[in-house]
């Protein structure tokens, strides 16, 4: 398949998880735990996969990060607020997880490096695991392919106890998160300017459509400038620089 077919199939296995954001909550209430831990099953496989997919067909681009970024935050959002509903813990994750965004914003605003630290890629993934943990525990007696001395040890624990077991793994990772996340803030003197790197992008001149169309893919859709680009400080910048200047005549 062409380069162009992949990129699309990437971004079409992203939009899944934004789609999921809508079908979540209703899935959850029409059907049930089991449901609706195998609808986050699916997407979460799909975060997988389009990485996998983009790094390998090398189809990663900028657009591509942040929308997955805004799918991967959006429905890890959204299937928190359901659990909120089974257990009021999962109250401090939501928290944490705005707390994470915050701090992201600050860092992207101030020209600091917005990388995810090790520990809130680790994170990423446990709290997969707990979201799906958390749905098939609330109706773990229709998972009749599990030993049966197991499922009713389950549906006999005191359900506080239980969800408070699933949960503690992702807190912690959380806090780490966020900890890292500020270690790195307080590290950078804020009112110093970062300098950014120099852009070298060739842009038309945006006088019609398909001149716009060609800046827009030079820099949100060219895997080269993303590779380039992706792990410099000073991100905010960057893109301030790829716009079209025109030439003064000497």
């Amino acid at each position: 398949m062409c380069k162009k077919s992949m990129m699309i199939l990437v971004n079409l296995l992203t939009t899944i998880r934004i789609v999921s954001v809508i079908c979540l909550l209703p899935i959850y209430l029409r059907y049930d735990g089991v449901a609706a831990g195998l609808l986050s099953i699916f997407c979460y496989s799909t975060d997988l996969f389009d990485g996998i997919i983009a790094r390998k067909c090398k189809v990663a681009t900028f657009f591509g990060c942040m929308y997955d970024c805004v799918a991967d935050k959006a429905f890890t959002i959204a299937n928190l607020l359901v659990l909120v509903t089974i257990t009021k813990y999962a109250i401090v994750l939501v928290l944490c997880e705005c707390a994470i965004m915050m701090i992201q914003t600050i860092k992207y605003s101030n020209n600091i490096n917005v990388q995810s630290s090790y520990a809130g890629k680790v994170k990423t993934w446990i709290i997969a695991l707990t979201v799906i943990a958390l749905y098939l525990a609330t109706d773990i007696d229709k998972l009749v392919f599990l030993p049966e001395t197991f499922i009713n040890n389950i549906v006999m624990m005191d359900k506080h106890l239980l969800f408070g077991i699933i949960i503690v793994p992702v807190f912690v990772f959380e806090l780490l998160t966020i900890l890292s996340y500020l270690i790195v803030l307080k590290g950078c003197d804020i009112k110093q300017k970062v300098e950014a790197p120099n852009i070298k992008v060739y842009l038309k001149k945006p006088d019609c459509w398909q001149n716009r169309w060609n800046n827009i893919c030079a820099v949100w859709f060219n895997y080269d400038f993303y590779m380039k680009y992706k792990d410099s400080a000073g991100l905010r910048d960057i893109f301030k620089q790829c716009r079209y200047k025109e030439k003064k005549a000497k």
